[in-house]
Parts: C-alpha cells; structure tokens; sequence
C-alpha cells in the first residue's frame, strides 16, 4: 500500500474530522473512503460492488472447471 501526504486547509481538516467521527471512523481510513468514492464516481476505479461481483463470478467459474489430478 503507497502512502501520500496530502496538505488540507483547516476547515477541510475540519470537515474531514467531523464525517470521520460521525461515521466512526479513523480520519486517515475516511479521507481514503473519500478519494476511492471520488475515483468510482469518475470512472476511474471499478466499484466495491463491482470488484464483490467480479470475485463471485471468479469463484463460480473456478468451481465449473474441471480440476486436473
């Protein structure tokens, strides 16, 4: 996992902490909520619902191969 420093004015910390606190969060876990949605939204990452599909389509498709001995 990278990590990235990003530098917020005061009232976007403060924004930032107030919707971590209201979702009982860590603030570094909700800005990082906040920029994966951003992403989604844009089109730029596929969604976790998306990836959850994904994953359960995978796990259906492996189960119908036949398994070598």
């Amino acid at each position: 996992m990278a990590r990235i420093t990003i530098t917020l004015y005061s009232d976007e910390q403060e924004a930032l902490l107030a919707l971590a606190r209201r979702e009982r969060r860590d603030p570094r876990e909700q800005a990082a909520l906040c920029i994966r949605r951003e992403l989604e939204r844009r089109g730029l990452l596929r969604t976790l619902v998306e990836l959850s599909e994904s994953d359960a389509i995978a796990q259906v498709e492996h189960r119908a191969a036949p398994h070598e001995v």
